[in-house]
């Protein structure tokens, strides 16, 4: 293509977005057919990455974000961005197969042409074959893609490009990873090369190393529940916010490439997901959020990804209007806390406009708040599918209180009508490294209050947490790494046996958590080494929020005194927030309290 010819099919891209502020939903400029009604969401981002890629080279393989943080594990060798480009590909394509305007063709040919071109001076560079690589991650939504684009868009590349292609995606997997959900990246790599080399003789797959990685993640499928959940441990129940993210919707993607091919394990797996959609509408509350919980929280709406991809190969076990609801309310959400930065053409690395520093993940750079563009896996539904004809249908927390147990990961739901919140309260969870300790450890888990977290080791923020304090040098601790020793059901909460870490003392714990009527009740019977008493004030908190008249927290036993603490700039939204927080002196005796807290509407 010539570059004039180019640049014009780039322009054509860029004028179908419309600008609105951040803190509210965008709306289009004039009412859309039915299937284009979220479309507006997509043109935004999409005109904000093609600006700024275009700004960053002139064939589109990276992108640098204003004012963005760069890591050298997600750079080229240039030093300029890929993941942002990587998570962008597949709701391009999803864009391409609905038939969408404009035509995004032009793009999507200059980045498989250029970005793995090894003469190109933006090439993303080959993975290394002695440790896995972020670049790896990234291959599968690459080969994903790329494979969804079809084989009349593969044969518009020469043989050298689909070459370099090849090259680039085998490079990729050199290294097995089969102890987490990161089995599924290189699988989904292998099953587009498998399916691509029976047309294009430049391609060529592992189908051993894929068959490696699915019995992986059938191992860890021994211990995914009744329920679908996985745990992304072998030795250690983690049951977090990847259970959206990973583990449903690349098995529906590798479905889509070779599945028809592996029968048997396109069947097992499929299994699990339709299992796993049973549950999910319970998960999001009426203002269209979700009870926050786990890290990679801006990933955001990637929750809708194996909803709507498990929706288009028939898993989906509940009306389309339901999932149309869930999707609308999800996307408004997230935009109204200010998910996208107009002014810098972003989505935010931080979970709202407040910009939170601790929200962000060591591992996070520019473009992995894109990973949350899989939620996008709905515009290709065709246009007269009852997903967008049908009325939408409420929500299960709009249509009464629920008490949603799950007994594999041991958790239970709450749902209460009167304010639309849902309550996640986990038995086991905890977290693999004390980097984490704050998005893990937490008793209660909601969709209406988000949490404080902090890099810091000290102090540790005490909202829907226990914690620990030497009086005289005022070191805390709370819930340590992996540190569950029990979780078991019961039938209005969850009783919890864990221990803490401070300095030499070693305390274990068993919390029982109840709750009743819109009441959270909580109490601790605490086994703390003689030498510890009198030494050591405990203290646990309410929820955090902006506004702590909101909150109430009544003391029923075991505490000393009630107060207020603020920590600036710790929690997921809010960069001021308040938690109501009662303290007493370690003794011996179970301490009991209990709090009633109300959602905000």
């Amino acid at each position: 293509m010539r570059r004039r010819d180019f640049l014009k099919a780039t322009a054509i891209a860029l004028s179908g977005a419309c600008t609105m502020p951040h803190r509210s939903s965008p709306r289009p400029l004039q009412s859309p057919a039915p299937n284009e009604q979220f479309d507006h969401f997509f043109k935004l981002i999409l005109d904000g990455f093609l600006k700024n890629a275009r700004a960053t080279c002139p064939d589109y393989v990276v992108c640098d974000y204003p004012d963005g943080t760069k890591l050298k594990s997600c750079c080229t060798p240039s030093g300029k961005t890929y993941v942002s480009v990587a998570r962008m590909l597949p709701p391009m394509v999803e864009w391409q197969l609905a038939g969408r305007k404009p035509d995004l063709t032009p793009i999507l040919l200059s980045i498989y042409r250029n970005a793995f071109d090894p003469k190109n001076p933006n090439f993303w560079g080959y993975a290394p074959n002695n440790k896995a690589t972020q670049l790896s991650v990234e291959a599968a939504l690459v080969a994903s893609a790329f494979a969804g684009l079809g084989e009349d868009f593969a044969a518009k590349l020469t043989s050298q490009q689909r070459t370099n292609l090849q090259n680039w995606l085998a490079s990729c997997t050199q290294v097995p990873e089969r102890k987490t959900n990161h089995a599924w990246f290189s699988a989904v790599n292998q099953a587009t090369r498998l399916e691509l080399s029976r047309t294009f003789p430049e391609f060529k797959g592992d189908e051993t190393w894929m068959l490696d990685d699915l019995k992986s993640l059938d191992a860890l499928g021994q211990s995914a529940t009744a329920e679908g959940w996985y745990s992304d441990s072998h030795d250690q129940p983690i049951y977090d916010l990847y259970n959206f993210y990973v583990f449903p919707n690349f098995p529906l993607m590798w479905s889509q490439i070779i599945g028809d091919r592996f029968p048997d394990w396109d069947a097992k797996f499929k299994s699990r997901i339709k299992t796993f959609l049973q549950t999910t509408p319970y998960f999001f509350a009426a203002n269209g959020s979700h009870p926050l919980m786990g890290r990679s929280l801006i990933y955001r709406w990637a929750v809708l990804s194996p909803l709507a991809l498990g929706y288009r190969q028939g898993l989906w076990p509940h009306s389309p209007g339901l999932l149309r609801r869930i999707v609308r309310k999800q996307l408004e959400y997230h935009w109204n806390l200010g998910c996208f930065d107009a002014s810098r053409g972003k989505l935010r690395e931080t979970f709202s406009s407040d910009e939170t520093p601790a929200t962000r993940e060591p591992y996070v750079d520019n473009g992995h708040p894109y990973w949350t563009m899989l939620g996008f896996s709905f515009l290709s539904i065709p246009k007269n599918d009852p997903f967008w004809t049908d009325a939408e249908e409420p929500l299960p927390v709009e249509k009464g209180d629920f008490v949603k147990r799950f007994d594999g990961p041991k958790f239970i739901l709450f749902g209460t009508q009167k304010t639309g919140e849902v309550r996640w309260i986990q038995s086991q969870n905890s977290a693999k490294r004390d980097a984490y300790r704050d998005k893990y450890s937490k008793f209660v888990w909601s969709s209406h209050f988000a949490f404080n977290v902090t890099k810091e080791k000290d102090p540790v923020p005490s909202d829907q947490a226990l914690v620990f304090r030497d009086i005289a040098t005022g070191q805390t601790a709370t819930r340590s790494a992996d540190g569950v020793a029990n979780g078991k059901l019961l039938e209005d909460g969850v009783e919890t046996t864990w221990f803490a870490q401070l300095n030499d003392w070693k305390f274990t714990i068993v919390t029982t958590i109840r709750f009743t009527n819109g009441i959270e009740s909580r109490s601790h019977t605490i086994a703390a080494p003689p030498a510890a008493i009198g030494k050591v004030e405990v203290f646990e908190g309410s929820f955090a929020a902006p506004n702590v008249d909101r909150i109430s927290l009544q003391i029923k036993a075991g505490y000393e005194r009630v107060e207020v603490q603020q920590l600036d700039n710790a929690n997921l939204i809010h960069k001021s927030v308040k938690t109501r927080v009662a303290i007493g002196k370690l003794s011996s005796a179970p301490i009991t309290f209990a709090i009633e807290q109300r959602a905000i509407p």
